[in-house]
């Protein structure tokens, strides 16, 4: 009856919503968590980095966000304070239950899974997971989708609510992890209530609380043999890209969460 987690982040210790349900995994269950599986951040070289940057083009938006000056994303400390009521966790839980390897879908990673045989395995924050590794877990590979599926699938997914004034459909989803991007049957949503003066990082840290919540039952579920899956609707909604959450996308919400604060 074990789980396994793999988790990402932006450096080996992830941001702060990977180590806030990484640290409640370990709390609620426990020794049962056997292992918890980082990935190396990427080193590229200057070379590759110019190659990457050529083959992406949308040199305007790159210009546009350097003049800009702010990160992509919710502000990353506003989200620790957020999520982090006292002492914030700096460093990712687990000990020596924690590894770190070069790639989540390479054969390290796999060898480890292998070896451990879980029944569960689970992931947030990664890069897309591949079926050499879901398919490992003993029972089911589960992801937290911070937005609510399937309206709002893919990146940045409880920043779009507010882009298009939907407070109505902000929220999270656990779900069984496929192929097909955020594409898996549904076994939990959760809405995110708004509340006056809310930042997207404040909204963001609600996302990953209420995710968090529904991601620990759904596992014990998986564990007791009583979970329920519920397919999805793929013709409804929209799977957003990275390069969608442009600058003036990000000033449009700024300026809708001004107007939701002054209503």
């Amino acid at each position: 009856m074990s789980i396994v987690i793999l988790v990402g982040g932006q450096t080996m210790d992830g941001n702060p919503e990977h180590r806030y349900l990484v640290n409640a995994f370990l709390e609620h269950f426990g020794d049962q968590v056997t292992q918890i599986i980082s990935e190396e951040p990427q080193k590229r070289s200057i070379a590759t980095k110019i190659k990457r940057t050529l083959k992406r083009g949308n040199y305007l938006e790159r210009i546009r966000r350097a003049r800009y000056g702010k990160a992509y994303g919710p502000d990353a400390q506003a989200l620790e304070n957020a999520l982090f009521s006292g002492e914030p966790v700096t460093q990712m839980p687990g000990g020596d239950r924690r590894v770190v390897v070069p790639d989540h879908n390479g054969t390290e990673c796999e060898r480890i899974i292998e070896q451990l045989k879980p029944q569960i395995i689970v992931v947030y924050g990664t890069r897309i997971i591949r079926d050499n590794i879901f398919r490992l877990a003993g029972s089911v590979t589960l992801n937290m989708h911070t937005g609510l599926s399937p309206q709002y699938r893919g990146d940045s997914t409880l920043f779009w609510p507010i882009y298009y004034n939907d407070p109505e459909n902000i929220g999270v989803t656990v779900h069984k992890l496929v192929a097909e991007v955020d594409g898996g049957d549904i076994v939990y949503t959760g809405k995110v209530q708004y509340e006056k003066g809310d930042s997207e990082a404040d909204l963001f840290a609600k996302g990953v609380k209420t995710g968090t919540r529904l991601y620990l039952q759904a596992v014990q579920d998986a564990l007791n043999g009583t979970i329920e899956y519920h397919p999805q609707d793929l013709s409804l909604g929209r799977e957003f890209r990275w390069i969608h959450r442009t600058v003036a996308a990000e000033r449009k919400v700024l300026a809708t969460l001004d107007q939701w604060a002054k209503s």
